[in-house]
């Protein structure tokens, strides 16, 4: 492990759909920081860009954390001022003994 890849809290921030003044339909992230996970960040690889990207969202980083999912699809995971926005998950062996986070780093959201 680099010196950087230490284990790491990261801010949950649930997905909610919201209607505008103009009754459209938005994606709205809250949270008051109580909801976080632990996990260790890392750059995707070339084969996790490719396998787990979507047409909108392309994926920057991996989250790995132990233990059972904590954070959905869609949800936005904040660690100090970088922003990540989650594309896909896996839960590893589904025995709940860690997941995988596939991340976007959005720069433009706060």
């Amino acid at each position: 492990m680099r010196p950087g890849n230490l284990f790491k809290d990261f801010m949950i921030e649930t997905n909610r759909q919201v209607v505008t003044s103009t009754g459209r339909v938005a994606n709205s992230h809250c949270g008051d920081g109580s909801k976080t996970l632990k996990g260790c960040l890392s750059e995707a690889s070339d084969k996790d860009r490719t396998k787990y990207s979507q047409e909108e969202h392309i994926v920057t980083h991996t989250i790995v954390q132990a233990g059972g999912p904590k954070a959905k699809i869609a949800d936005k995971l904040v660690l100090g001022e970088r922003t990540f926005y989650i594309v896909d998950l896996d839960e590893a062996g589904s025995l709940g003994i860690s997941t995988i986070y596939y991340a976007e780093e959005r720069r433009d959201v706060k």
